[in-house]
């Protein structure tokens, strides 16, 4: 298959996932990613066209399992944990199921402790706090990137630290821009007040977030 190569980033792509290596790039711009990120991103995903190509399967074939045997496989290989990323893999999912792509047994089995959880948080900003429905899409999308990028061997929300918090935050500002990062803190919070309400941490962690600043674009005092 001839390769595509993404005007975003001109990363040369290959296999399956090619012919979407434009729509993936300007996802992930849409967002917040930064440009070098997007880039990383991509990257990976040109390696999972040819790890699905290596396999003789094609996109419908991709699910959220297939990823975490993706990501087993480039951890066994020695990729460093700069080189990969969960959260982008699900980007890329959400992307091709919006598209209509993916296996229909995908779709209809997604049903795990995260997704009932996360259902249950868009309920209670619907009903109780009235949110407008983009503005709930946006919040439990920053939870769900939350939940994801905890460590697998990460303990229940019970169990939960101001240190998990502040380095989830930490964690997306150097991926994406002031922002974006503000914008996500702000959805996390909301989650956490969420946790905190239904008894699923110890403590209300919501103060943990703390506000993001941009950077001063001048060392020169204001007069």
């Amino acid at each position: 298959m001839a390769g595509a190569r993404s005007r975003l980033s001109r990363v040369l792509m290959t296999g399956p996932l090619a012919p979407f290596a434009e729509a993936y790039g300007l996802e992930l711009k849409n967002r917040g990613y930064t440009r070098l990120t997007t880039v990383t991103e991509l990257r990976q995903v040109s390696r999972l066209s040819l790890w699905l190509e290596a396999k003789g399967l094609g996109v419908a074939a991709l699910t959220e399992t297939r990823a975490d045997q993706f990501l087993a496989f480039q951890r066994a290989v020695g990729r460093s944990r700069s080189q990969w990323s969960r959260p982008g893999l699900l980007c890329l999912l959400d992307m091709l199921r919006g598209l209509g792509l993916l296996a229909a047994e995908e779709q209809v089995q997604r049903s795990t402790p995260t997704d009932k959880l996360l259902a249950s948080f868009e309920g209670h900003l619907l009903a109780e706090r009235g949110l407008a429905v983009g503005s709930v899409r946006g919040y439990v999308r920053h939870a769900r990137t939350f939940l994801d990028g905890r460590s697998p061997g990460a303990r229940s929300l019970t169990e939960l630290t101001t240190g998990e918090v502040t380095e989830a935050i930490l964690r997306e500002s150097t991926t994406m821009s002031v922002s974006a990062t503000q914008r996500f803190v702000t959805g996390l919070r909301a989650f956490l007040r969420y946790c905190s309400i239904e008894g699923l941490v110890d403590a209300d962690l919501s103060q943990a977030a703390l506000p993001v600043t941009g950077r001063r674009r001048s060392t020169l005092p204001k007069g």
